[in-house]
């Protein structure tokens, strides 16, 4: 009986922390309405040593089905979608990201996203929307910072007054449990049934961007 008990906790013990391998996604959007400034456009150092990720890191994106609602609806408009592969552990990993054509040092979209393994992969998105003049010099920014916690797997909303974020980070040697040995299923006390298993979290069914925001936003 020791043995099996041994089993059991093993079959559900977390993953070591060397299975630190992620897929990252992220779709970043605009929302109708007036557009929210920043008293200052984006610094010249927004990416502040961060690098980008490695061009063999990238992976097909999975929230395709989000991003065709909010591309299909009224009053959205998808600046950013990206997925790529990323380990996290619990020293924070910083990458920076950004879309569109370079103008007087900066991208139409530009930021910076932080992951830290701990109980949940802590995050922080630090994000510029740009808008350049006729003379191709920046004008305005919108900025987006945000501090969230993740759950693996799980689709996270990020508010904003003129954005949004969706942000899932799910592991990518994520294994299908294992079911009980025959053994321990015949140690089962008797009269009682057995559960099934339980189903993993699904993303909402409405595409998750009008969900309630994972936190609170930082304006400046």
């Amino acid at each position: 009986m020791f043995r099996y008990l041994l089993l059991s906790l093993a079959l559900l013990a977390p993953a070591s922390f060397a299975d630190d391998l992620y897929q990252v996604e992220l779709i970043l959007f605009q929302q109708e309405g007036d557009v929210v400034y920043s008293s200052q456009p984006a610094p010249d150092d927004w990416a502040k040593g961060a690098q980008p990720p490695a061009p063999d890191s990238r992976r097909p994106t999975a929230m395709d089905a989000q991003a065709n609602k909010l591309a299909q609806a009224q009053g959205y408009h998808v600046l950013m979608h990206k997925a790529w592969k990323q380990a996290i552990t619990d020293q924070p990993v910083k990458i920076s990201l950004s879309e569109g054509q370079e103008q007087d040092g900066h991208f139409p979209v530009e930021g910076t996203l932080t992951l830290r393994q701990q109980r949940f992969v802590d995050t922080q998105v630090d994000f510029w929307i740009n808008q350049f003049g006729g003379d191709g010099l920046l004008e305005h920014s919108q900025h987006m910072v945000q501090d969230v916690s993740l759950k693996n797997g799980v689709l996270a909303y990020l508010d904003h007054p003129s954005l949004g974020m969706l942000v899932k980070v799910s592991p990518l040697n994520a294994k299908p449990a294992t079911p009980p040995p025959a053994e321990m299923e015949e140690d089962a006390p008797a009269g009682q049934p057995q559960q099934a298993p339980q189903q993993a979290p699904q993303a909402p069914a409405n595409g998750g961007f009008d969900a309630p925001p994972a936190s609170e936003p930082t304006q400046q």
